[in-house]
């Protein structure tokens, strides 16, 4: 069925075909689809190349759609896999930080959960500066990051939008400083710090935090900071305090909240970005994953009462 599905595609009226399909991942049984002539309207074709799309993914069995007369066409029946085979994309693809800690699990957890009906794939990958570049260039449909490295790569000319904002707590419960001198209460003058600079929030927190001191900046992978304090190759770093309740490896270390001036709840929140303009995956993420279903399953994850899985 595939193979058939991709030669239909590729021929010219695939593109047609193509664009009713993804236009119709984002609805369900019971909901409307838009006439023939809007339709028409919306993807500059001929009423024929419309109905052959329309008829070609009833024929595959991608959806039934019944005629309720003056009030429209509804669907009765879908399939997404068979909708996907009907795109050109095929598979829906996202990227988000590496889950070493349960609140990255428990975000993992609820956006699988709730796309299981389609074919998803999630993959991992440090630095927020890579996974928007990544959804920039459309390697990656949409990308989890922290609403600070979102709005940041935003302002700076990033072709990207936020489509759904999950709250203050949802990305990290916060950021910390950890220092190797017991006796610190914050960067001295001479320090050497951890600077990762493909971590926006971590780069962006170290700077404010060396404002006005001497310091060295060591060029090191954020998840590495733990480790490199331990080893003595750094005397500060900035990390997820999370990872250090969670795997008890603050032993030896010192830890030090941030004051508020220097943090913002933008950097605790996860966001989902997807490229500027992406209207049927904007409405396909927007139908499906629900803020406050993604806190519950974040939530269980975190108190251990629903078993991770992604």
């Amino acid at each position: 069925m595939k193979k058939v599905v991709n030669n239909v595609l590729y021929q010219k009226k695939g593109v047609t075909i193509s664009h009713v399909a993804s236009s119709l991942l984002s609805r369900r049984v019971g909901d409307r689809i838009p006439s023939i002539s809007e339709y028409q309207q919306e993807f500059g074709v001929s009423r024929g190349t419309m109905q052959n799309a329309l008829n070609y993914l009833k024929e595959i069995g991608a959806i039934q759609l019944s005629s309720r007369g003056h009030m429209g066409t509804y669907i009765e029946k879908i399939d997404y896999l068979k909708l996907q085979d009907s795109t050109l994309v095929q598979e829906l693809m996202g990227i988000m930080p590496l889950p070493y800690s349960t609140t990255y699990e428990g975000l993992a957890t609820a956006v699988y959960e709730q796309l299981k009906e389609y074919r998803f794939n999630m993959a991992y990958a440090r630095g927020a500066v890579g996974r928007i570049k990544l959804v920039e260039t459309g390697t990656y449909q949409f990308a989890i990051c922290s609403q600070y490295a979102a709005e940041y790569a935003i302002e700076n000319g990033k072709n990207i939008e936020i489509v759904q904002n999950f709250g203050n707590g949802s990305f990290v419960s916060r950021h910390v400083l950890v220092l190797r001198d017991s006796g610190a209460d914050g960067i001295r003058d001479g320090m050497r710090v951890a600077y990762d600079c493909d971590s926006l929030d971590q780069s962006e927190l170290t700077k404010r935090l060396i404002k006005g001191k001497k310091v060295k900046l060591v060029d090191i992978r954020m998840q590495l900071t733990l480790a490199a304090l331990e080893e003595g190759i750094i005397d500060a770093g900035i990390w997820n305090y999370d990872d250090i309740m969670e795997t008890k490896s603050f032993e030896g270390l010192h830890v030090v909240s941030l004051n508020e001036q220097d943090y913002s709840s933008k950097f605790a929140t996860a966001v989902i970005v997807v490229q500027k303009g992406d209207a049927y995956l904007k409405e396909v993420l927007d139908k499906n994953i629900s803020k406050r279903y993604t806190l519950t399953i974040l939530e269980e994850v975190r108190t251990q009462k629903r078993r991770p899985s992604y």
